[in-house]
């Protein structure tokens, strides 16, 4: 029997009552040349138990568990690491991929194996309603490597999140692998890294249905405010990043900080509004140049808040 051409990670932690459907959406692919680790990080539902009997019942899924706890980034980069596939997908305990989503990154990594990302299309799910909105995709076919990047600082995560996202294995290697410190942006780092180094292909026939709650982490760093310090800390590393910097003028750089000080309003206004902000931190310390006008930043805050409200609600 040949290796599979993709190994699939699903971190998971107390998604017991989505899990099954996440697997299913992976058995249920027209290709069927995969292999699937589930990684319980020490859940205290019953995420463990529905684990070890989907890995039961097909030879093609393993389960495991972590010794303790390691949190949402650091199974991330865990999942990042197992299996042999030349390609890694991490899909997220509560998404789901339409049936081809897999015959069609088969199909690009076959015709231009110099790709580094395969980005999909993501359509929000929402538990509550049963609604679903499709992202829009910016790019459509291949983007050679570095031209995607710049875009991508000034405007926020173009690639998508890890459900939607196939990455070559080797590619993923030679940036350092996932970090474990960034539960926030830990994807959009990854991609960024791997987009300055490699070429990008994106294919909106690629569909992921993300499941969005008030429950999910996302939701939780909406409200608190601590996503503005990881996209503070991410884009600090990421222009230290030598081929990154080759692909950014000062104004791009200028342009990047605004839409994180801008983020900083809006998620400060957001919780304000929500009785629920918390964070110490404030837009004041973000820096940027004085040629930004008053109504670039708002219109900014305006469009982060209708993602984070999208994410949250």
């Amino acid at each position: 029997m040949s290796s599979p051409w993709i190994t699939i990670a699903i971190p998971a932690y107390n998604r017991a009552h989505l899990l099954q459907q996440t697997v299913d959406s992976v058995k249920s692919q027209t290709d069927k040349d995969w292999e699937l680790f589930i990684v319980d990080d020490q859940s205290t539902d019953d995420t463990w138990d529905a684990a070890q009997s989907l890995a039961f019942q097909d030879s093609r899924i393993t389960a495991e568990r972590n010794p303790v706890n390691r949190g949402l980034a650091a199974n991330f980069r865990h999942c990042g690491s197992l299996g042999f596939a030349p390609y890694v997908l991490l899909l997220a305990a509560d998404d789901q991929l339409e049936s081809e989503f897999l015959a069609h990154m088969h199909r690009i990594a076959d015709t231009d194996p110099t790709v580094g990302l395969l980005c999909g299309r993501r359509v929000l799910y929402k538990g509550r309603t049963g609604r679903r909105r499709p992202y829009s995709v910016v790019f459509n076919g291949r983007q050679d490597a570095g031209t995607t990047v710049a875009r991508a600082l000034r405007n926020g995560n173009l690639y998508g999140l890890y459900s939607a996202v196939v990455m070559r294995r080797d590619a993923l290697v030679s940036i350092g692998g996932i970090r474990d410190d960034n539960p926030w942006a830990g994807d959009f780092e990854a991609f960024v890294r791997i987009a300055a180094r490699y070429p990008v292909y994106f294919n909106p026939q690629s569909a992921v249905y993300q499941y969005v709650d008030s429950a999910t982490q996302t939701s939780a760093m909406v409200r608190d405010g601590t996503i503005v310090r990881y996209e503070i800390e991410t884009l600090q590393r990421l222009l230290t990043d030598k081929l990154v910097q080759a692909y950014m003028s000062d104004a791009d750089i200028a342009a990047a900080w605004e839409r994180v000080r801008a983020l900083a309003w809006g998620i400060q206004f957001y919780g304000r509004l929500a009785g629920n902000f918390r964070t110490t931190f404030t837009p004041g310390d973000i820096q940027i140049d004085s040629s930004h006008t008053r109504h670039s930043v708002l219109a900014t805050v305006i469009r982060l808040l209708y993602q984070r409200w999208r994410l949250t609600y």
